[in-house]
């Protein structure tokens, strides 16, 4: 049995009167109970109102009381998603003298099937401009342009391709763009709390607001034993009124961070289309070979 431990409740619900928070604990606590046979609900976008205190307080409530059954709330949120935008901030420790990079600001297209990524880098320092990866086509190669051209390492402009984990073995990524996506991180997130048992510890930290003026978010930490694993901290934040993953933190047993991934202004009410996973420059060239359009006929 997964033991549960709280270290403070930021609302502190139990100064407030229990008759006028427990009508709302009951209908959050059914609505939690009932996600199983009504399958989840479509995830609500955050509006500028947000949740009312009473709201936010009953909800933190929930999810201090019952931290894993949220978690796989979260989860089926994100296996209902078919497509969506996001911006993605990331860090990670990789390459051969292990140095945290970042922060990465990558704009993001996802789609579900065909399973398709494709990323945009924002920075203008970055060496990589785009890359894209569609299941099924480019003989399931990620396609990819740089901004400059650095023999060996860099390929040269133009539109490259290399097998998914190509990137992994440079250290340019942790992880294929197939392990890309908000349900990936939950399923990971649940795995690892399945395969720990009863060595892991989930700490509800409270209701908090990410930097710089940013949601608000459940902030779950998970704890694993430091002898088995090599990043035994995970922070996990969700979104407190659209109940999917905003960010999650992996650190060392010593504190340091391997790696942060956060998700800002998910649109999953986009309409994705073939064209939506073309990189620019592929989209040029399709420009270019259609033929210019006919005279007008007077």
């Amino acid at each position: 049995m997964t033991c549960i431990r709280q270290i403070g409740n930021v609302a502190d619900a139990r100064r407030r009167p229990v008759l006028c928070m427990w009508p709302i604990l009951c209908a959050l606590l059914g609505l939690l109970s009932g996600c199983a046979s009504q399958g989840p609900a479509e995830p609500q976008l955050e509006t500028a109102r947000g949740l009312s205190p009473a709201e936010a307080d009953a909800r933190a409530e929930i999810v201090r009381r019952a931290p894993v059954a949220y978690l796989e709330r979260v989860a089926a949120n994100c296996r209902a998603l078919q497509q969506y935008t996001l911006h993605f901030t990331r860090h990670e420790r990789r390459g051969l003298f292990r140095k945290l990079h970042g922060p990465e600001h990558i704009q993001c297209w996802f789609r579900r099937r065909p399973f398709s990524v494709r990323m945009k880098w924002l920075d203008p320092d970055v060496k990589y401009g785009e890359s894209v990866y569609v299941e099924g086509a480019a003989e399931n190669k990620v396609r990819f342009v740089t901004r400059w051209w650095s023999p060996p390492l860099v390929p040269p402009p133009g539109v490259n391709q290399v097998n998914l984990y190509t990137p992994v073995a440079f250290g340019e990524a942790k992880h294929p763009l197939t392990e890309f996506g908000l349900e990936r991180l939950m399923e990971r997130t649940l795995a690892e709390l399945r395969a720990a048992g009863r060595d892991v510890v989930i700490t509800y930290a409270g209701l908090e607001e990410l930097p710089p003026g940013g949601p608000r978010v459940h902030h779950i930490r998970l704890e694993y034993p430091a002898a088995r694993y090599t990043t035994p901290v995970q922070e996990l934040y969700c979104h407190a009124t659209t109940d999917l993953p905003a960010g999650t933190i992996l650190k060392f047993a010593s504190g340091d961070i391997d790696a942060s991934y956060f998700y800002t202004d998910v649109d999953p009410h986009v309409r994705l289309t073939e064209h939506d996973f073309l990189l620019e420059a592929e989209r040029a060239t399709l420009r270019a070979e259609q033929p210019p359009p006919a005279p007008a006929r007077l």
